[in-house]
């Protein structure tokens, strides 16, 4: 009969440690490793061995395979708990279930290879490659971007990215919008080049199917009639196990099978919608950890930002791209004129580079500027400034990094009577209306922009089309 009471992992090792005094030497070392492995599983997950079920006993065998154990290996590993969960069942403690042995049989009848991404190398080469894609500012690959954006928004289906608009690229997260942003087009609707006008859906999906099979055949062996969701599905589960979570979490998260991260025993878990959105930002944190941000410096006394920028130039490598927002000033010096830049803010600057190169290039430039962080405190993280706030920054001032200035605006170019909100600075977020275009067929058209106040008076505005946002 078994108790009504939930028994604790504690309880339930105390009692398999009784059952190892009757063993040998060498028995009861097999049996203390198994015990290691399964309370190292167990407190990492946070699951209670009360709850056991055949969910659990696969995820245990996966996690031990995918950590570079043989299967002869995890087959012992899953005998000797059937063997203990029998004397606990004995004794009450749980109900009668022979899952471990049932899936160890499974594994030894199996001549099936393991699924290529729980080999530790091949991971760490497609994690490499999709990093190096985040990176990349300039020649970037359409298909690794089309992949890349489908994992960063959850595994969204290869189809909908490849059809995506630039009027839908607001409801994607910073990291997201700089792929959308460095595929998009003055005159194409769509984000991706792919000729959607002119292929059927089944024709973009073949060119996508053979775009990724370029990218990740040398290291996941696809056929040529593979289903590519089923590949996003694999790479997105690998991460997510990568940031600790099981492989029935990361199956039910990605809505599908998986493939090439994990063996077909694996089966989703019941419903973990409420740790979805965790897992997400966990394997969006893997993907982008490296790539990079903007920052800021404020420049010490005395300190001018040519001999900032000589020094950095002299002393960081590879140099940090820098942003310095200034205005020309023309004022009248006795009889002569003269023309000045002022900084929008005085002393401080802006760098993108990635994260881990910020605190070696503050060692090499520290004695000219210092890096802002989000406390006082000096081991306090840097300050990182994401990038919608600086596009907007850069929008509000009107001066422009060469990312955003080759690009066009997020949405279709207004035309003459369409409203529009005006993110200048000075305008607050003032409503206008669009009374002309004064230069058209690339994302820096000039537009004039009628505007008016509640006492009835009219201006007009000539205003770039980067600060400009489409009324929603």
């Amino acid at each position: 009969m078994v108790d009504a009471k939930r028994h604790t992992n504690s309880e339930f090792f105390g009692f398999f440690q009784s059952r190892l005094a009757g063993l040998g030497a060498e028995s009861a070392l097999k049996y203390k490793r198994t015990l290691s492995e399964l309370d190292c599983f167990l407190a990492g997950h946070s699951l209670q061995l009360c709850d056991l079920d055949e969910a659990m006993v696969a995820d245990w065998a996966a996690e031990l395979i995918r950590r570079g154990l043989s299967r002869t290996t995890v087959v012992r590993h899953l005998n000797i708990l059937n063997s203990l969960l029998k004397g606990a069942s004995g004794k009450g403690m749980i109900p009668p279930d022979d899952a471990p042995r049932r899936m160890a049989r499974s594994l030894e009848s199996s001549a099936s290879a393991l699924p290529p991404l729980m080999a530790q190398p091949t991971f760490d080469a497609i994690l490499s490659i999709l990093r190096e894609g985040m990176k990349r500012p300039v020649g970037r690959d359409t298909f690794l971007d089309i992949f890349l954006l489908s994992l960063l928004s959850g595994v969204m289906p290869l189809a909908e990215v490849a059809m995506l608009r630039k009027k839908d690229a607001s409801r994607f997260d910073d990291a997201a919008r700089s792929i959308i942003d460095s595929n998009m087009a003055p005159r194409r609707d769509f984000v991706f080049d792919l000729r959607q006008s002119y292929r059927t859906p089944a024709q973009i999906r073949a060119v996508v199917a053979e775009g990724l099979l370029r990218l990740f055949g040398r290291h996941v062996a696809m056929p040529a009639d593979a289903d590519p969701d089923a590949l996003v599905r694999s790479v997105w589960v690998a991460c997510a196990m990568r940031c600790g979570a099981t492989a029935s979490e990361a199956l039910w998260c990605a809505g599908g099978s998986a493939p090439y991260a994990v063996p077909d025993f694996c089966v989703p878990a019941d419903d973990v919608a409420e740790h979805r959105a965790m897992w997400m930002r966990a394997v969006n944190s893997l993907l982008v950890h490296e790539m990079p941000r903007w920052f800021a410096m404020h420049m010490r006394r005395g300190v001018a930002f040519d001999e900032l920028r000589r020094e950095i130039a002299e002393n960081v490598h590879p140099a940090p791209e820098l942003f310095y927002p200034c205005e020309t000033i023309r004022k009248r010096v006795g009889k002569r004129t003269v023309v000045e830049d002022q900084p929008f803010i005085s002393r401080t600057a802006f760098f993108r580079t990635r994260p881990e190169s910020v605190l070696p290039m503050f060692h090499a430039i520290g004695d000219k500027a210092w890096c802002y962080r989000l406390s006082n405190s000096p081991g306090a993280p840097y300050a990182v400034i994401s990038q919608r706030d600086m596009k907007r920054f850069q929008a509000a001032v009107g001066v422009f990094t060469p990312d955003i200035e080759v690009r066009p605006v997020g949405s279709i170019t207004p035309k003459p009577g369409e409203p529009v909100i005006v993110v200048m600075a000075g305008y607050g977020n003032r409503e206008g209306l669009v009374e002309e275009v004064l230069a058209d067929g690339c994302g820096t058209a000039i537009f004039r922009v009628l505007l008016s106040t509640d006492y009835g008076y009219e201006w007009r505005v000539d205003v770039d089309a980067r600060q400009l946002e489409a009324v929603r």
